[in-house]
């Protein structure tokens, strides 16, 4: 392994997924780890990460706020409620919570425009995101099966592990006909 190859596995890397500088640094050594065997050798390339990292952000490659946004995105459009996204985002990425929050309200407007949110901070945007969920995922009153009590169950669960609050639940699948 080479200063050069280290480059060019990151290069490689960087083309094919949109990444941030932590999660680059982690792929370059999970890397280093699988392809070098001499530790003296691999403390070695362990110095080369930073720069190799740096210069791929200065060539553009990487970009931490991209790179939360599209995991941010994407666990929006799996049906997971804000606050969730916000810490998977921030996992997957490798980028703080705090700067993967400030591009929430974007995110929530690019990955679910049909559910009509304007105000993220209103109690009822977490419902109406709990209901586009449901109907993404043809479950609850979107289902086209039989829908019985196991089935609602289920989709009670299912929201539940999306980090739904039950109020919000219970709205979303019609158990609650009060709002």
């Amino acid at each position: 392994m080479t200063a050069k190859r280290l480059e060019n596995i990151a290069l490689y890397y960087c083309r094919r997924y949109v990444v941030s500088e932590a999660k680059l640094a982690d792929y370059l050594k999970q890397r280093i780890y699988r392809e070098v065997k001499d530790s003296d050798a691999r403390l070695e390339m362990f110095e080369e990460i930073p720069l190799v990292v740096k210069k791929m952000a200065d060539a553009g490659y990487v970009n931490d706020q991209e790179a939360a946004s599209a995991k941010l995105r994407s666990a929006l459009r799996s049906g997971y409620a804000a606050n969730r996204a916000v810490y998977m985002a921030s996992r997957t990425s490798m980028v703080e919570g705090e700067r993967v929050e400030k591009g929430l309200v974007s995110a929530i407007e690019n990955a679910l425009p049909d559910a009509g949110i304007v105000d993220i901070e209103a109690p009822e945007s977490a419902a109406a995101m709990a209901l586009s969920a449901l109907q993404r995922a043809k479950r609850g009153p979107f289902r086209t099966g039989r829908i019985d009590e196991t089935t609602e169950r289920r989709d009670i669960s299912w929201l539940q592990r999306r980090g739904y609050g039950f109020d919000d639940i219970k709205k979303a699948m019609g158990l609650d006909k009060s709002y």
